[in-house]
């Protein structure tokens, strides 16, 4: 008995070494790209519908990451709920939802001659990728008439380790101290007067004081936070990218 149980504590450890051992599967992924260009009347390019993107199919990794990272694309930017299991197939899907919407509008448009077009852009991609972390980005554009169309870039953070998604916390342990190299970072990029309000320098900030978004990325050896458009400042700005090294942080 006492032999028996020694081998079985032997298998035990075997295969705790060799889980220990194991080494994370690599994430593996390709682009997926969807194009549809459409005008209801042949040679009028006043009016059309336009709808692109592009999605990443993952290949190999860990299936709890694919996972989460599938069913977060889909509901947050697709408002799928359930069922989750083939972004290509939702992404078509929207393709054909968003041209019905157009074609309604565009017959209610048409007699009065109306120049109507629709764009649509969703480009999402794997923008870094380590064993630890996997941060994705999307960039989107919609034009629906108007002045102009509006875009913005947003960047998230997950655990390669359990696909959750990340907070700042997550990855910064002194957020005060970020806080501060930030605004640092931020008032030379915008060649800022720190003796003077920033509000009163073109910019939006609650209480008219600087703050960090939580629109983060986390790059290879860099955080990246983004601002879009009429977040902060008028679109005519565009939007601002603050970079900050991680060696700051140390």
């Amino acid at each position: 008995m006492k032999l028996k149980l020694n081998s079985v504590l032997l298998l035990v450890i075997l295969c705790l070494v060799l889980a220990c051992n194991q080494k994370p599967k690599e994430l593996k992924f390709s682009d997926y790209e969807i194009s549809k260009i459409k005008y209801p009347i042949e040679g009028d390019s006043s009016r059309g519908f336009t709808y692109e993107a592009i999605i990443p199919v993952f290949e190999d990794g860990s299936q709890q990451l694919i996972d989460s990272i599938n069913i977060f694309i889909g509901q947050t930017f697709f408002e799928h709920k359930n069922n989750i299991t083939d972004l290509k197939k939702i992404v078509k899907a929207e393709s054909d939802s968003f041209y019905q919407d157009y074609l309604r509008d565009f017959s209610d448009f048409n007699e009065a001659d109306f120049p109507l077009t629709y764009n649509y852009i969703y480009k999402f991609n794997v923008a870094f990728h380590n064993t630890k972390y996997v941060t994705l980005k999307n960039e989107s554009y919609a034009y629906t008439g108007g002045a102009h169309g509006n875009y913005s870039t947003l960047y998230y953070v997950f655990s390669a380790e359990n696909g959750k998604l990340l907070s700042i916390n997550d990855l910064v342990s002194d957020t005060l101290k970020l806080q501060e190299i930030a605004k640092q970072q931020f008032y030379k990029l915008k060649n800022i007067d720190v003796n003077k309000s920033i509000n009163d320098q073109g910019y939006w900030f609650e209480k008219k004081l600087f703050s960090l978004n939580n629109n983060f990325g986390l790059l290879k050896d860099t955080l990246i936070f983004t601002y879009n458009p009429y977040e902060i400042t008028n679109y005519a700005e565009g939007q601002t990218e603050l970079k900050i090294p991680m060696n700051l942080l140390k």
